[in-house]
């Protein structure tokens, strides 16, 4: 047997694999950038419910910004579209509208060169509003949108050709601006000077290293501190130390009253040897006390100091992460095919690292859908045995008692049942059953009561069966009223074969006739929609947990396609695809326990 599950479980991978590339399609089809969608046909990139770094942080997180299949940013070019991008990026909305006109008539070289990567952006329109005077200042909108996402999207692999402009000596201040602005698009988070809400030691060097390049700059600007004071700050330091919750740790450090002046301190004690809580409290109290570190943007009019400045920082960043800017030739080769957007989500779903949610929570895809798990299992399992339990003997009743009223009887409520949808029946009983007209016997939303937490488990048990009948029953009617016909159907088949009426024939017990002989043959067409039940019930407990209020696997698909939370989504797709060929796979062991005749020995002989 175990060589046939194993066998089978191998047999899922091409599978699986073609789920792949299905959740892949879903997320190509769906509606792109945001920042696109935005600008529209007037060009305009408006404003979205997230700041655009906190989408470009979800974009970098779901690989949107990588080539679809192949990657070969690895070995492209980067200098003169950088140069077009960085002079854009310098221009104001205005400049951009007198550039177009010059671009209409582009004779020299540079504006031939700028006019070709615009036409490289693809945006919409380009050629025809080019050559309209009337629409070059929608035009200059969407270029200034389509320059970012550019940027945006080129990534980590066009910061070596930026850096280049920055030390250009050549180069004018409007070229550094442009250069700096376009960095500030490629990379997000360049520096790192803080922890993560679970802090490890991997992220030490990167938060050492940032703040080591702020103390650097500023050290001059703080007195050092005299010995009273460091032992006072030492003691309200030490027991913050114990507290790790960034929630509570943040309110202690309001009560601890840090101040600027302190500094010192605390510049000690995360850039010495010390442990990691001191260095995760030391790294938090100095982020809370100074909002912006490093300056890694300038605005279009910067002054030549302030760009000179932030074009140290920008250096500064790229000489400590040479080795991911400059990857090793055998890197570049292997990535061409493992860098993509199809690579990363294949990654994901074989190792169910689903990632974030793309909703403004970025809650981890896992937890969700773990959370979701929770609450429809039971639900699923109960129905399924209420299912099971009812059916299989009314169809039994049926197929014994066939044309005899009670077969017509069952024969109609079934028929009644199985015309009637689950979210029907789910609001007919929510009216009847929990509105107070005419009865108000079951609550209408959740799983619990107010205060279940704080439940035994007995009166929780209790709550919980109460709250779930009415779930329960919906989920179950439609597919019990199927079931117990297909149980007939299949009954009624057996019955009149040879050896149920040779073994009537010797004097057998009509109940071993039945449950003995017919029952265990019948069980084999039942036990085949096993695989399609569950799946099926899945799907319909999207309007059954919509009506109840049950935070299920059905409303969260639900609330993932109206959201258009894809990472989600694809996860959903991906685990249905896990249960439906489990489901089979079960349903094939399950054949071996009701017929001794079917045996996995002489699977795939002669």
């Amino acid at each position: 047997m175990w060589t046939y599950v194993i066998r089978r479980i191998v047999a899922m991978i091409p599978t699986l694999f073609g789920v792949t590339v299905v959740s892949f399609c879903i997320m190509q089809l769906a509606p792109g950038d945001p920042l696109m969608i935005q600008a529209g046909s007037a060009g305009g990139a408006g404003e979205s419910t997230q700041t655009r770094e906190a989408f470009l942080v979800q974009k970098r997180d779901l690989k949107l910004d990588k080539p679809l299949v192949i990657n070969l940013n690895y070995y492209r070019d980067f200098a003169s579209p950088m140069k077009s991008a960085a002079y854009f990026e310098a221009r104001s909305i205005d400049q951009v509208r007198e550039d177009v006109a010059v671009l209409a008539k582009a004779a020299d070289a540079e504006s031939i060169a700028r006019l070709a990567f615009l036409r490289s952006l693809k945006i919409p329109d380009f050629d025809s509003s080019l050559t309209n005077p009337d629409k070059h200042g929608a035009l200059a909108r969407k270029i200034q949108t389509w320059v970012q996402i550019f940027c945006e999207d080129t990534g980590a692999h066009g910061v070596p050709a930026t850096i280049a402009l920055l030390d250009a000596t050549e180069g004018d201040l409007h070229q550094k601006i442009g250069a700096i602005r376009c960095l500030s698009r490629m990379v997000v988070a360049p520096f790192v000077f803080t922890y993560s809400s679970h802090p490890s030691e991997a992220e030490t060097p990167k938060v050492v290293s940032a703040w080591k390049e702020w103390w650097r700059k500023n050290e001059k600007k703080f007195p050092p501190l005299d010995e009273d004071r460091r032992q006072a700050l030492e003691r309200k330091f030490t027991p913050l130390t114990t507290e790790l919750d960034r929630s509570t740790l943040f309110t202690r450090l309001e009560e601890a009253g840090f101040d600027r002046e302190d500094m010192p301190f605390l510049a000690g004690k995360l850039l010495s040897s010390g442990s990691l809580p001191e260095r995760f409290v030391a790294a938090v109290t100095m982020k809370l006390l100074v909002a912006q570190p490093l300056r890694m943007d300038v605005p279009i009019d910067a002054r030549p100091e302030a760009v000179a400045d932030v074009a140290e920082n920008w250096k500064v960043h790229y000489e400590s992460n040479s080795t991911e800017y400059h990857p090793s030739g055998l890197t570049r080769a292997v990535r061409v095919l493992t860098d993509t957007q199809y690579a990363h989500m294949v990654v994901r779903l074989a190792t169910f690292n689903f990632g974030r949610s793309a909703l403004t929570t970025r809650e981890p895809v896992s937890e969700r859908i773990w959370a979701a798990v929770k609450v429809s299992a039971p639900l699923m399992l109960l129905s399924q045995a209420l299912i099971y339990l009812i059916a299989v003997p009314l169809g039994v009743v049926c197929a014994v008692r066939r044309g005899r009223p009670a077969d017509y009887a069952i024969s109609l409520v079934l028929f009644m049942l199985y015309s009637m949808p689950s979210f029907i029946v789910g609001m007919l009983c929510l009216m009847a059953l929990c509105y107070g007209k005419p009865f108000k016997w079951f609550p209408m939303l959740g799983l619990h009561s107010e205060g279940a937490a704080g439940m035994t488990w007995g009166t929780w048990l209790v709550d919980y069966g109460w709250h779930s009948i009415l779930p329960v029953i919906c989920l179950a009617l439609f597919n019990l009223a199927g079931l117990a016909m297909y149980s007939r159907s299949s009954m009624l088949d057996v019955l009149g074969q040879d050896y149920i009426r040779t073994a009537r024939a010797k004097g057998v017990r009509e109940f071993h006739v039945i449950f003995k002989h017919a029952l265990r043959n019948g069980l084999i067409p039942i036990i085949t929609l096993f695989s399609s039940f569950l799946p099926a019930m899945l799907g319909g407990s999207v309007l059954v947990e919509y009506l109840f209020g049950i935070p299920g696997m059905g409303r969260l698909s639900f609330y993932s396609i109206e959201q258009k939370d894809f990472p989600t989504l694809m996860a959903l797709i991906y685990i249905d695809a896990i249960v439906v060929m489990l489901s089979i796979l079960l349903s094939d062991l399950l054949y071996v326990v009701v017929d001794p005749r079917i045996s996995f020995s002489a699977t795939g002989e002669g």
